[in-house]
């Protein structure tokens, strides 16, 4: 798949960021990366707090793009995902201010910052996310890693 092509069937990386009201407290950061190769990871973070992911395949239907995987929860009062950790999301492919964006437009019960509704931001075909440098992969070498070491599970 040519840059062209992977650009407008949606790959690259998502990125949302949750403020939570208590000024003390860290942002949570949701990076998702849409792979070329159909496959996805999906991170929740939240320094002191989550440490969540979820991983599978994505595929393109129209203007929706549909995850399907498996997760593992690791919150501060959680670590059981639903569902035995069987995974789907779904997202509809919107156009803001010509920049792609994913938007969940309801929650996913269960699966704490994975699960949050709302625009998931365009970041680029190959932005990492790593907002502090403590458990988010730090390549896409390393995102795809990820993918496949948590496919095994």
């Amino acid at each position: 798949m040519n840059l062209l092509e992977a650009f407008e069937n949606g790959t690259g990386t998502y990125l949302k960021v949750v403020r939570f009201a208590q000024p003390t407290n860290p942002d949570g950061v949701i990076a998702l990366y849409l792979r070329p190769d159909s496959r996805f990871l999906l991170l929740g973070y939240w320094r002191h707090y989550e440490h969540s992911y979820a991983s599978g395949t994505w595929v393109r239907q129209g203007g929706e793009i549909h995850l399907e995987g498996r997760g593992h929860l690791a919150t501060d009062s959680s670590i059981c995902a639903p569902d035995n950790g069987r995974f789907r999301r779904g997202f509809l492919m919107e156009t803001v201010v010509c920049s792609p964006s994913l938007v969940a437009s309801e929650e996913l019960k269960g699966w704490s910052l994975l699960g949050w509704r709302g625009t998931y931001a365009y970041a680029g075909q190959n932005t990492i996310i790593d907002s502090d440098g403590q458990w988010l992969p730090t390549s896409l070498t390393a995102v795809d890693k990820w993918i496949s070491e948590k496919l095994k599970c």
